[in-house]
């Protein structure tokens, strides 16, 4: 299974059939009658789990995620887990939203601190790049790996991926002003965010030489500049 599906998503902020939230995969709430204390307890455990299945993930050990090796990595029971996570597919969702939400906050950080008369495509390329060999990244490539031979993780999944480049799409259409509806900048923009993701797989298999990354690094940017270059002319 690969998520990072050939699909076209058309963005743009008037478009009623976009809804660009990304899920929250948990469990219904119990917290009714909670004091804030007990909501922020619970919250915190919570995200304590999502973390050591990261941790666990981005270790390359896909295989031995389970609630019970998550209980003990997170050094807690095995019902305090269940409890948040009824079972292993609705963790593993859970973390999927986490991740995405991570880069999609680092993301925004990056375009933010992009300065006037700075070189975009560069900016974008050379953070993105950087990101990919990070700890969410890591984790991230090895749920992918695990749903090519889990089918109910792989519908799980297919959506959550959606819902997050769409808001990856989005993101860039305030940021610089990007249309996805313009076909144009939609291919551009799927070239390089396809070619740094397949980048990071062979990379992780040690497929790619330092070389042929840099040269592939500077063709991305080349795409993306005479993409903006275009729409800055007008084209």
């Amino acid at each position: 299974m690969n998520l990072q599906s050939d699909r076209m998503i058309s963005m743009d902020q008037d478009d009623p059939a976009v809804d660009t939230a990304i899920p929250r995969v948990r469990r219904p709430s119990r917290s009714a009658g909670a004091s804030p204390r007990q909501i922020a307890k619970s919250e915190a455990m919570r995200l304590r789990v999502l973390e050591a299945t990261v941790d666990c993930l981005q270790e390359g050990k896909s295989h031995e995620v389970s609630i019970a090796v998550i209980a003990e990595r997170a050094q807690i029971s095995r019902g305090a887990v269940q409890y948040h996570f009824a079972t292993r597919r609705e963790l593993l969702c859970a973390v999927i939203a986490h991740i995405n939400a991570r880069r999609l906050q680092q993301f925004r950080a990056d375009l933010a601190e992009i300065g006037p008369g700075e070189d975009l495509a560069e900016r974008i390329v050379d953070t993105h790049w950087k990101h990919l060999g990070e700890r969410d990244f890591l984790a991230y490539q090895e749920l992918v790996l695990l749903a090519r031979s889990d089918p109910d993780l792989t519908e799980g999944f297919a959506p959550l991926y959606q819902d997050f480049l769409g808001e990856w799409y989005e993101t860039a259409r305030r940021a610089f002003g990007w249309s996805y509806r313009d076909r144009e900048v939609m291919k551009a923009g799927n070239i390089a965010h396809y070619l740094l993701e397949g980048m990071a797989y062979g990379q992780l298999a040690g497929q790619l030489s330092s070389e042929v990354v840099a040269d592939m690094l500077d063709h991305t940017k080349s795409i993306l500049r005479a993409a903006i270059q275009k729409k800055q002319e007008g084209g």
